[in-house]
């Protein structure tokens, strides 16, 4: 018997780098993730093929972070097709595996999965190593289009960002761990206590300062070390903290009780503690010692040194003058300058301030000052090395008693972060325009064939033509939606007023769906309405009616009505869409109008969208002057609603607005 010789791939030349490039990303036999699993939905969709991998290869094997139609999770690499894809830079495509002499005999094509098509683009990170790559397997010989290529080429750059987003995702929340740890282990006296005053935990720095065992104060008052200066924080009956500062972070100045009795003076912070969305838990409390404030500040300085970015002081006087009392070595690297420089005026750091950000900031400064919230803000700045980058602040003020205010906060480089979802919209902008071209011929042509123009159809393909052509025009719709909300976003979206008779508009908009309605077998009234004007985009009007009316015509059951029609509601005209469907769950009431959002968000739902309808049509009126909302029928169903102002007779015709580019139509 004969041993058939497999085509093994050559070993990149630059493989111990390549590998530990590799192992450094921490992807290796990590759980599937979702935007992943998105990228390779889209690479197969794209590429109308059954698989499609996103393949790390390993010493010894590839292993799939991403797979779409295939089970095996890993195979080995003398075996893998990205084996050999990963020592060219370009796509690697092999169209028919059983004539290429490297692979005819290999088990994945002899056997399962029986590969016959290949193409892979290899991901490489910014030192040029191929770390694996995104690719796509047909059972079939064939070519890819032009189109596909570039498609396949933008995903794997997009898999390669994502690759880097998510390490520097990773390295954030192992620096919050460092953080904690570092708040445990220093010195300082914390307390964290319930909504009720009562504490519930301590940090070892209350023996030194305050003599107590952390034991020994669990489940004890804060009263127990805080008499006399802090019984204005002591809880009320109503079971919350009365006095200043509670919500947000705030200090005072008082003095603590030591276990023995006697008085220590205390730089006492307290702050709410409290998640998103949740109610507030309790205060975290922190006591520094004012009797060693020289030792205290050097503890400072170590901690923040740890940490990125600066930890600092701003004051604002009275007078308006500004400085930064207590700033950490990382203002160096912030904003390029000394501690020093800026100890009694604040100005070399406001002259460094992009000036198109520098109203803004000084604006929301006033703002937190005159309110005492917590003041928070992302500007550009001229850095001296770094050049133009990101800034993100966040910083809680306190009122002192010669009437300036004292902030304290922390000021971080977001550059990166800025730059990667920059990237990111990029990305979706030019996947969206690049498909838009391609996808409105495919969809045309699918129409020709189903409309039988080439001649009549076998019944055997008709079904599954259909099902082309209606997964096409669901495509279509949300590049049309993703372009819609990018110009949105972008302030790139046209808007040309005219003074339109809603009634004309309305019925017409009403005698364009009736096809669609009779395909759902759902009734779809226009009753009309006070005679009415408005000034509006009537494209744009027309959009958001498209989407109102789709979405109740597609969730009505059938043999119900839809009933379109307009209330007068003082100065404004609402337009309503009413319908018999089921409702709104009151979970998803407050995400309705947000981008992505979908009740039924899960691959099995019977009803496609984009999730992106509502989030536009929010954007479009408000744009325009008016509002959107929705309130559910008493009998069931659900009545959607905009409202305009109305035109009244003798009102002045305001002048189309201008355009940054032409996008209607």
């Amino acid at each position: 018997m004969t041993t058939r010789k497999l085509g093994h791939p050559p070993t990149p030349a630059n493989e111990s780098r390549r590998l530990a490039a590799l192992l450094e990303l921490e992807l290796l036999d990590t759980p599937a993730e979702t935007m992943f699993d998105n990228i390779t939905a889209l690479a197969a969709q794209i590429c109308e093929t059954p698989i499609a991998l996103i393949s790390l290869v390993d010493a010894e094997r590839q292993w799939f972070k991403s797979r779409q139609g295939l089970d095996a999770s890993e195979t080995p690499r003398e075996l893998a097709f990205c084996a050999h894809a990963i020592n060219g830079e370009a796509l690697f495509e092999v169209e028919n595996a059983l004539l290429d002499p490297r692979f005819r005999h290999n088990p994945l094509v002899t056997g399962a999965p029986d590969i016959r098509f290949y193409a892979g683009m290899p991901l490489a990170d910014g030192e040029g190593h191929s770390l694996g790559t995104l690719c796509v397997i047909d059972r079939q010989p064939r070519q890819l289009s032009g189109q596909q290529k570039d498609a396949l080429r933008l995903l794997a750059q997009q898999t390669i960002s994502l690759f880097e987003l998510r390490l520097q995702t990773r390295r954030q929340q192992e620096q919050a761990a460092l953080h904690k740890a570092i708040l445990s282990s220093v010195g300082t006296a914390v307390l964290v206590t319930d909504m009720e005053g009562v504490i519930r935990q301590a940090s070892p720095g209350v023996h030194p300062l305050l003599g107590y065992e952390v034991g020994a104060l669990v489940g004890q008052s804060l009263e127990l070390v805080l008499p006399d200066e802090g019984r204005q924080l002591r809880p009320d009956p109503s079971g919350a903290f009365t006095g200043p500062g509670v919500e947000q972070a705030s200090l005072h100045e008082l003095n603590a009780r030591h276990r023995k009795g006697q008085r220590i003076p205390v730089l006492f912070s307290l702050a709410p503690i409290a998640m998103d969305g949740s109610p507030q838990l309790g205060y975290l409390c922190i006591l520094n010692d004012l009797s060693y404030r020289e030792e205290a500040l050097q503890r400072l300085q170590h901690i923040a040194g740890q940490l990125p970015g600066v930890v600092y002081q701003f004051q604002l006087r009275s007078d308006g003058r500004s400085c930064f009392p207590y700033a950490s070595e990382g203002l160096q690297d912030v904003y390029g300058l000394l501690p020093e420089q800026v100890r009694e005026d604040a100005s070399l750091v406001f002259a460094r301030i992009h000036p198109d950000d520098l109203p803004a900031v000084t604006a929301s400064i006033q703002e937190s000052a005159d309110s005492l919230s917590v003041w928070h803000r992302e500007y550009r700045f001229l850095h001296p090395a770094k050049g133009l980058i990101w800034l993100e602040g966040r910083a809680a003020p306190q009122r002192r008693a010669d009437d300036s205010i004292l902030w304290h906060g922390f000021i971080t480089d977001i550059t990166q972060r800025k730059r990667l979802e920059q990237m990111k919209s990029e990305f979706v902008s030019t996947v969206s325009h690049e498909l838009r071209t391609p996808l409105t011929s495919i969809a045309g042509s699918l129409g020709l064939i189903n409309g039988e123009v080439l001649g009549p159809v076998p019944a055997a393909m008709r079904e599954m033509l259909l099902i082309a052509q209606n997964n096409s025009q669901r495509l279509r719709q949300l590049i049309d939606d993703l372009l819609d909300m990018d110009k949105l976003l972008a302030g790139k979206m046209s808007f040309i007023p005219q003074l339109l008779d809603l009634d004309h508009l309305l019925a017409e908009c009403a005698a364009s769906h009736q096809g669609f309605a009779r395909q759902h077998e759902v009734q779809l009234r226009y009753t009309g309405g006070p005679a009415a004007q408005v000034m509006a985009d009537p494209l744009r009007l027309q959009q958001v009616l498209s989407n109102l009316l789709s979405n109740a015509l597609k969730f009505s059951p059938a043999g119900s009505q839809v009933v379109l029609y307009t209330q007068a509601m003082g100065g404004r005209i609402r337009i309503a869409v009413a319908d018999q469907g089921p409702g709104i769950p009151a979970e998803f009431v407050d995400r309705l109008f947000e981008k992505f959002s979908q009740a039924d968000a899960s691959d099995r739902r019977q009803k496609g969208g984009t999730g992106l309808g509502l989030a536009i049509s929010k954007e479009l009126i408000e744009r325009m002057g008016g509002v959107i909302g929705f309130y559910p029928r008493p009998e069931g169903g659900s009545v959607f609603w905009i409202e305009l102002p109305a035109q009244r007779q003798g009102d002045p015709v305001a002048p189309p607005a201008a355009c940054e580019e032409d996008d209607h139509g």
